[in-house]
């Protein structure tokens, strides 16, 4: 706490909004639109591989989470700068992913300078962040960073082991686990992850197979292409909320019924990027290179 408390000292309007900026590099926003971009219009396999590194190491998080069930500072006396977020304080889920991606980012884009100058700074701005803004205790960002670094890389390593050209059916092997997980674990994160995991995997899987689109487009495509797929992917995350029959409780205390219909929503979403996105651009734009 008291690092914390230290740290809140130098509070000020323009820090606080620099802080609510910096951590957000952590959550899964930024993931959706880092993710997405690469995919759609970079490189296909390694941006499926990097989110799978991601959404792995995101619901091994959540059932941690679900383990330690840990006060966060700000529910033990320190300032909530940020919104009050619901869930364990460790590991820390921001400082995880942040792991998870800077670990694969670096490796991918190596020959960069600036990648490896931002990935230096994310993976010590944004746990530095969640502390800040009273969400995590110092123990919470080391352990997040620490779990991320080891298991983005490792399942970054499993899909491409031996065999460079086998991630979209490894990726299919964790599926049964992740359903067992969530029958014995009802926690949000665990459902979320799962459903965008799964339906990742699914929908790449038969994209691959089936519709091989390649992404190489020119500029005025490849903008229309994020825009269109962002735009849909946002309007099925809050669209389908209003379809299905949440309970009443849901933002406080969650049902069994509610955290189903969250990972049918993140599962549909995960099709539609790896698959729908993909299918429609090939159609639209009628380019097979």
């Amino acid at each position: 706490m008291q690092i914390i408390d230290f740290l809140q000292s130098f509070s000020n309007p323009v820090l606080d909004w620099v802080m609510r900026i910096i951590t957000e590099f952590g959550d899964q926003y930024f993931f959706i639109l880092l993710g997405a971009i690469l995919y759609w219009t970079v490189d296909k396999k390694f941006a499926f591989k990097l989110m799978v590194a991601y959404l792995g190491s995101a619901f091994i998080n959540g059932g941690l989470k679900a383990l330690t069930n840990k006060p966060r500072p700000y529910q033990e006396g320190a300032r909530a700068i940020l919104q009050e977020t619901d869930g364990s304080s460790m590991p820390s889920g921001h400082a995880q992913a942040a792991g998870s991606l800077a670990i694969n980012l670096w490796n991918e884009y190596y020959y960069a300078k600036w990648v490896r100058g931002l990935m230096i700074a994310m993976i010590i701005l944004v746990p530095l962040s969640r502390m800040y803004l009273g969400q995590h205790y110092l123990e919470d960002v080391l352990v997040g960073l620490v779990l991320g670094l080891i298991l983005g890389s490792t399942f970054m390593f499993l899909l491409g082991v031996g065999n460079f050209d086998r991630e979209h059916i490894r990726a299919l092997y964790p599926v049964p686990v992740l359903i067992i997980l969530m029958a014995f674990f009802h926690q949000e994160p665990l459902f979320v992850a799962g459903g965008a995991y799964i339906g990742l995997a699914v929908g790449y899987f038969i994209e691959k197979k089936y519709v091989k689109y390649k992404v190489a487009a020119p500029i005025f495509i490849q903008i229309t292409k994020v825009i269109m797929g962002l735009a849909i992917a946002l309007a099925l995350k809050e669209g389908l909320k209003l379809v299905f029959p949440y309970s009443a409780s849901v933002d406080i205390n969650p049902t069994f019924m509610d955290l189903v219909f969250d990972f049918i929503r993140y599962f549909i979403i995960g099709i539609w990027a790896s698959l729908g996105m993909m299918w429609v651009s090939k159609k639209l734009f009628k380019r097979t290179k």
